[in-house]
């Protein structure tokens, strides 16, 4: 699948002198993180200052098996979930997450200064809606401190990210690519 270029508006929010948020959405495989991953690299080859994290997608025989967590700045990668059938605090669906990773990203987070861009895949159901997970995201969102932002969200979460970030862009990969 290719993801649809770097659009003009979040090129554009890039260049501004103003924070800009770009909520970044679409329905399950349309994409989002294959489009942080390449905009990452993208603005690595600018020398833009970046920090957060993306979290690729693990497959073994062709099924999804688990999620990684990959710190954008240092490239350091560490297994963040994997399928499981048991409940949990920290389960989301069908995946256990591994809570010391959880803590990895805030730390990634809170440790953010002066970064041009920062990129957060994801915030999910245990952040917006159970007040856990990444806690440090949302204080980092809610307090301005970033220039340029690309956050992922789940389309069934955009209204609260809305409501809660009311100034910040939308990009719909699914309407993009169609």
């Amino acid at each position: 699948m290719t993801t649809p270029p770097l659009t003009k508006p979040l090129a554009a929010s890039l260049l501004s002198k103003e924070p800009s948020l770009t909520l970044l959405t679409g329905p399950s495989g349309a994409g989002k993180t294959t489009f942080c991953a390449e905009f990452v690299a993208r603005m690595q080859v600018t020398g833009s200052s970046l920090g957060g994290f993306i979290c690729p997608a693990v497959f073994a025989g062709g099924k999804k098996t688990g999620i990684d967590m990959l710190n954008v700045a240092s490239g350091e990668r560490r297994r963040l979930g994997k399928r499981s059938q048991i409940e949990g605090e920290s389960t989301v669906g069908c995946w256990q997450l591994d809570e010391s990773v959880i803590a990895w990203g805030n730390r990634i987070l809170a440790g953010l200064k002066d970064e041009e861009i920062i990129v957060i895949d994801e915030l999910g159901p245990l952040e917006l809606e159970e007040g856990y997970g990444y806690q440090e995201a949302l204080r980092l969102l809610d307090e301005g401190r970033y220039r340029a932002a690309l956050v992922v969200v789940r389309p069934a979460l955009l209204t609260l990210a809305r409501l809660r970030w009311p100034q910040a862009q939308v990009l719909n990969l699914e309407r993009e690519s169609a």
